[in-house]
């Protein structure tokens, strides 16, 4: 199962806003795991998160807004 892609805004300490794209990917059929699939500019970032979390919207949108703020806009390095 894959969720459709969701895009939204990220506003950086600095005030600049940077777009982030974002979707859920399962990773097999039988496990409760799945991958969220990050993408800022060209960089793509994997996590394992807890399928639960797909399923709730606002609790995955506060997710990829902490890792994006959390690395600084830089998922690469």
């Amino acid at each position: 199962m894959q969720t459709k892609h969701n895009t939204i805004f990220v506003l950086m300490p600095d005030n600049s806003r940077l777009e982030v794209s974002y979707y859920c990917k399962q990773t097999a059929a039988k496990q409760k795991e799945t991958e969220l699939i990050i993408q800022l500019h060209d960089c793509i970032c994997r996590l394992k998160i807890d399928e639960s979390i797909c399923n709730s919207p606002n609790e995955l949108e506060h997710l990829v807004h902490k890792k994006v703020l959390n690395t600084r806009g830089h998922l690469c390095e």
